[in-house]
C-alpha cells in the first residue's frame, strides 16, 4: 500500500483550467473497456489524448517531477463514467516497472463527496481487505500498474460525469 501515492491539488490553477478546457472541447467516444477481456464488462466513455502534446509531454513531466521517476509514455486518455458504468477489477499491466497515474477532473461541492461514490478501489494481494480513494477534484493517484483496481461511477445523486485522465507509464530503468 505504500506504493500508492496521493497528490491533492496536483495542478496549479492555470494548468487545471487548460486541462478542463481541452477535455471539454474534445470528442468523447463510447465503448471503452478496462481490459477488453470480460464479456460482462460495462463500457464507458473515453477520449484518446496520447497524441496531445499537453498531456503526453507537459503534464507527464509534472508527474515525473512529483514522483521522482522518468517514464516512457505508453498511452494517456480520459475516462468518463456516468451512473451505472462501474468498472471491474483488472491490472493495467503485469510488469513491475509499469505505473498508472489517475487524475480526477470532475469538480463538485465538498459536501457532495460523501454521497458521490466514484471511488477508485484497490485489491492488494498483501492485504486482507480492499481500499478505495475518493475522486476528489484535482487529485492525482499514482500506483503500480500490476495492482488490481477498478473505478466506480458516481451515485445517482451526482448528475456529472466522473472524469479521470489516466497515464500508462513505463519507468526508464
Amino acid at each position: 500500500m505504500d506504493k500508492i501515492l496521493i497528490f491533492d491539488n496536483f495542478l496549479e490553477k492555470e494548468e487545471l483550467n487548460t486541462t478542463k478546457e481541452i477535455i471539454s472541447s474534445n470528442d468523447w467516444k463510447w465503448g471503452h473497456e478496462s481490459r477488453h477481456m470480460f464479456s460482462y464488462e460495462t463500457p464507458f466513455w473515453s477520449m484518446n489524448l496520447t497524441d496531445h502534446h499537453y498531456f503526453s509531454v507537459y503534464l507527464k513531466e509534472i508527474i515525473e517531477k512529483q514522483v521522482g521517476k522518468k517514464f516512457n509514455l505508453l498511452r494517456v486518455y480520459a475516462n468518463g463514467y456516468t451512473f451505472g458504468q462501474d468498472g471491474i477489477f483488472h491490472q493495467d499491466s503485469d510488469k513491475s516497472h509499469h505505473y498508472t497515474f489517475c487524475f480526477y477532473l470532475t469538480d463538485m461541492r465538498d459536501d457532495y463527496i460523501d454521497i458521490a461514490g466514484g471511488y477508485l478501489h484497490f485489491k492488494l494481494p498483501e492485504e486482507k481487505y480492499n481500499i478505495c480513494y475518493e475522486p476528489t477534484f484535482n487529485r492525482g493517484i499514482f500506483f503500480p500498474s500490476n495492482y488490481f483496481h477498478k473505478a466506480t461511477s458516481f451515485t445517482r445523486y451526482i448528475m456529472d460525469m466522473r472524469i479521470c485522465i489516466a497515464w500508462k507509464l513505463e519507468e526508464i530503468l
